[in-house]
């Protein structure tokens, strides 16, 4: 035969006169059509030798071989896992991946060689790959288990929500028992549980320092807790008006991200304010005020009382002398000396705020009071009641002023203009009047489309809003009664309404208990408060944060406004969000697109294109440059700092979960499929120039349920989900690349083994040398044997004590691996040996390779004895793999370069099964550790599974 000179085509350098580099040539041939190598003569006898084998391999049984699809070449090596579940394969696209034996699917592929993969052994251990390639390298793979790690029970209902915390020492989830657990990574054990929560927790969001817990729940509920005692830190905060899609703590600690099913992304402190709910009535509070100077609150009662509260901590100040009926009404002066009250005896009384004394009771009017205001300049008292009726009183002598008339329903709502001279109502007729509190004369009607729940005016008196039973606040400038906006979303009429001191904020409730704050710039809503009873007053202190609303529930509640920003990222619905590592870049998914905000400010930067369907999930990476998302199609990842599209990938199985590694190395995705995926995504720009991979790098699967929540540790290896199935389950995540690097070999290697405890690692070179490794150094130890051609093949013995290596120079040989002397050498062969094999009793060793003419023997040794013991014929192709069973030794299997694979009984040479693949040349077999099975790679770029009938087992 003729050498092969690829320096200029491959550089590889001189691969010399071998069948082995001529089939390795041939293989790639669909790669190297731009190469002019001379090798006509050697593709005319490959090409006898497959004619041959057609002519005299007898016909064979077919046996149904199953497909393993993923690589894009030639499959060269394939090997079982030791514990069966596992098959990994060898090719020449320079990778190697995991198959799943039982599914057939690709799990993991591992990239690094830069050239051919030509061998691969297996760990005893199962948990690390060894590679060798024509790059003259051996690569070190880790293969984490691709099931649960540990799998944790618990909640009493679906797992909604898993974080880890930024130190690994604890998980944290949350489910629909709406309990939040927090467990040790180590054991898995329960320390504490979060409760409090009324609805289910769907989020939750460790501080990196370890001091909070960020929760969110299914009614839009977001809270804090100390990860320390579980204790709460701070109040509840409406963050959302129905389930919470997203939840972040900022890395660097300084602000908590939510999204919801509004469209909105809000941003909010690191620490949450205190709530306040005073307790006191035994009755349903019917009306609330706050004092000018912000420090009492007033309430009043069904339960005939008027009661003053110190709005910093909600205690008991005094309760007002008391009324012979409920009091329906209640306003301080604006000096906050007095407070007005109105009964359901139908009369106004005006007290003492220092001393809770009555100063005056007024007149009755025709019925019940329904509302109440004093003046500005202190003089006047406005009371409305269920009749229609408004009443001006003269504060001095409490007689009538002037009586207003006109309202045909109940007043709902009472107020002064700043100047005392107007006085403005609102009625169930569906009206806002305005009178003339001198004489009482209209000065203007203002109809609104629905009955008038509440009312409020603007301090400054230039506008006024009113609840209307449809639901909606309107708020009408008041000097000409012009309709100036709606603002809707509430589930109930609306009976509360006020404008922040400062005139820039509304608070609205409704009968259906809660709260919205809106900012009356953006007309977006705030942030969302609730009580368990309808609303019937609210208030806004003076540092136009606090409010004091109450209602049915008999208390009076204090909370604050802690909103920092409201970006209103989607017109619909916010699916999901990210946080970059630098706490700089928002990215948002929802039916508007996947877009990228400015997390400081909530200004827009940029929309990603490429997702026809909007965005169902979306990621960030920590280095904040690169973005991925997904449809219910479509995989997509781009460049985050100008928004170029990298990578396009189609799903089967919809993603509904994303997560970068903290590295960035790895994207890990959960599908509806139940299954968990992890893509190695190439960073921008990345040097040298690489495409991200499209295929899959692990696949995982071990839930029962719809998987709901993915997070992944700092070490970039952890993993953790949360299923409706109940359970949160750890996992490892495979490495992005190899683990070790062993470097040395002057040519390619063809052949790898372990010793059977895994701690020596026997490699084959084209460089003519056996190397002897260590596996917990990852050291070599010593080069066992130089010898005057290339060595293809090497196995160890069964006990470790010996390797036996084959090659160019047609023997066999037996070498001490303690003192790397060459103990024996098995002659027999004419031609090159591509394949050696120790039998299991470690009394036989087989070797074959190449032949002449039609004759491709297989050769047998006894340990002791350099002569051949045994030849069987059979094979008409170049013979690349001999393997013994993994526990019987009198059978041998073997494939040959024509496709055929035959299972021999070694006692009588004879033949006990014999399978041919549709699209030879076969690489490689290997047994399956039951003897079951075997595994064969072939040139169509896929590995076969061929069962093994029980007469040939």
């Amino acid at each position: 035969m003729v050498g092969l000179d690829l320096t200029n085509c491959l550089g590889l350098g001189e691969i010399g006169p071998s069948q082995f580099a001529i089939v390795v040539a041939s293989a790639l041939a669909r790669k190297l059509k731009a190469c002019q190598m001379n090798i006509t003569r050697n593709v005319r006898w490959v090409s006898a030798a497959v004619f041959v084998s057609a002519l005299f391999t007898p016909a064979v049984p077919a046996q149904q071989p199953m497909p393993l699809e993923g690589h894009s070449d030639p499959v060269y090596d394939a090997v079982f896992t030791p514990d069966g579940k596992w098959v990994i394969t060898a090719s020449f696209d320079k990778t190697l991946r995991l198959f799943d034996r039982q599914s057939r699917q690709s799990v993991r592929t591992m990239s690094g060689h830069t050239a051919l993969v030509l061998s691969i052994a297996v760990h005893p251990d199962g948990d690390r790959i060894a590679s060798g390639g024509m790059d003259n390298t051996i690569k070190i793979w880790d293969v984490p288990n691709n099931s649960p790690t540990t799998s944790f029970g618990g909640h009493q209902g679906a797992v909604r929500s898993v974080a880890i915390t930024r130190d690994g020492q604890w998980i944290i989830s949350g489910g629909s028992d709406k309990a939040v657990q927090i467990r040790a990574t180590t054991d898995g054990k329960t320390v504490r549980t979060l409760a409090g929560h009324l609805t289910p927790v769907v989020g939750v969001a460790p501080r990196g320092d370890n001091l909070q817990v960020a929760t969110a729940t299914e009614a839009g509920r977001l809270r804090l807790f100390a990860l320390a005692d579980g204790k709460p830190v701070g109040g509840a905060v409406g963050a959302h008006p129905g389930p919470i899609t997203g939840l972040v703590f900022a890395p660097n600690n300084s602000f908590i991200l939510t999204s919801g099913t509004d469209g909105v992304v809000r941003k909010w402190p690191s620490t949450l304010p205190a709530t306040l709910a005073a307790v006191g009535h035994t009755g349903a509070i019917t009306a609330v005020d706050v004092s000018a100077n912000g420090t009492t609150i007033a309430t009043a009662s069904g339960d005939k009382t008027a009661r003053l509260w110190q709005r910093s901590d909600g205690k008991p100040i005094r309760q007002l002398e008391p009324h012979p009926a409920g009091v329906t009404a209640i306003a301080f002066s604006p000096n906050s000396s007095q407070l007005a009250t109105g009964a359901a005896d139908q009369i106004a009384r005006l007290f003492q705020v220092s001393t809770g004394k009555l100063l005056k009771a007024f007149p009755a009017q025709a019925g019940p009071i329904t509302a109440v205001a004093l003046s500005a300049n202190g003089q006047l008292l406005a009371a409305g009641d269920r009749t229609g009726s408004v009443v001006v009183y003269k504060i001095s002598d409490a007689s009538v002023q002037a009586k207003a008339t006109g309202h045909t329903g109940a007043i709902s709502g009472i107020a002064f203009t700043p100047n005392s001279a107007q006085v403005v109502t609102s009625s169930r007729d569906k009206t806002v009047r305005v009178f003339a509190s001198s004489d009482g004369k209209p000065v203007k009607t203002i109809s609104s489309p629905a009955e008038a729940m509440s009312l409020g005016l603007a301090v400054n008196g230039v506008q006024v809003a009113v609840g209307g039973s449809d639901k909606v606040v309107r708020i009408y400038t008041l000097a000409d009664g012009k309709l100036v906006k709606s603002l809707a979303g509430h589930q109930g009429p609306v009976t509360a309404v006020a404008f922040s001191r400062d005139n820039n904020r509304l608070v609205s409730g409704a009968g259906d208990g809660r709260l919205r704050a809106w900012d009356l710039k953006t007309d977006r809503v705030l942030q969302y408060f609730q009580t368990t009873g309808a609303i019937t007053g609210a208030r806004f202190s003076n540092d136009n944060r606090t409010i004091a609303f109450a209602g049915t529930d008999k208390a009076v509640h204090v909370e604050s406004i802690s909103v920092q920003a409201v970006v209103a990222a989607d017109d619909m619905e916010v699916i999901s969000m990210g946080l970059s590592g630098n706490s700089a870049v928002l990215v948002t998914a929802g039916p508007g697109g996947v877009k990228s905000w400015n997390a400081s400010n909530g200004q827009p930067v940029r929309t990603f294109v490429g997702l026809p369907g909007g965005g169902q999930v979306v990621t960030i990476n920590a280095a904040s440059n690169q973005v991925a998302a997904a449809d219910v199609k479509t995989l997509c990842v781009w460049n985050a700092a100008n928004g170029e599209l990298q990578l396009k990938i189609p799903t089967d199985s919809p993603f509904t979960r994303l997560a970068y590694t903290g590295d960035g190395k790895k994207l890990v995705t959960v599908a509806r499929d139940k299954s968990i995926r992890s893509f190695d995504p190439t960073p921008p720009n990345p040097k040298p120039p690489a495409a991200p991979s499209r295929d899959v790098a692990q696949l995982l699967s071990g839930h029962t349920g719809d998987i709901h929540s993915l997070a992944l540790g700092v070490d970039n290896t952890t993993m953790v989900t949360a299923s409706a199935d109940g359970t949160v389950k750890t996992w490892k995540v495979a490495a992005t690349g190899f683990s070790q690097n062993y470097a040395g070999h002057g040519g390619y290697v063809a052949g790898l083994a372990f010793n059977p405890d895994g701690t020596r690692l026997v490699s084959a070179s084209s460089d003519k040398t056996v190397r002897l490794w260590d596996t917990t150094t990852n050291k070599v130890i010593r080069t066992l044997s130089t010898q005057p051609s290339q060595v293809y093949a090497v196995a160890f013995s069964p006990d470790g004590k010996f390797v036996i290596s084959g090659g160019a120079d047609k023997t066999v040989r037996l070498i001490d691996i303690q003192t790397g002397v060459e103990v024996r050498k098995y002659t027999g062969p004419t031609q090159s040996i591509y394949s050696v094999a120790f039998s299991p009793d470690g009394k036989s060793i087989a070797g074959a390779g190449v032949g002449l003419g039609g004759k491709r023997p297989v050769f047998l040794w006894q340990i002791d004895n350099p002569k051949p013991s045994k030849q069987i014929d059979g094979h008409a192709g170049d013979i690349y793999r001999v393997r013994f069973h993994p526990t019987k030794a009198n059978r041998l299997l073997t494939a040959d370069y024509t496709g055929v694979i035959h299972i021999w009984d070694t006692g009588s040479a004879k033949s006990l099964f014999t399978t041919r693949l549709a699209n030879p040349p076969v690489y490689s077999a290997a047994y399956s550790k039951d003897g079951k099975q075997i595994v064969a790679g072939a040139r169509d770029d896929r590995a076969y599974l061929i069962p093994v009938p029980a007469a040939a087992q």
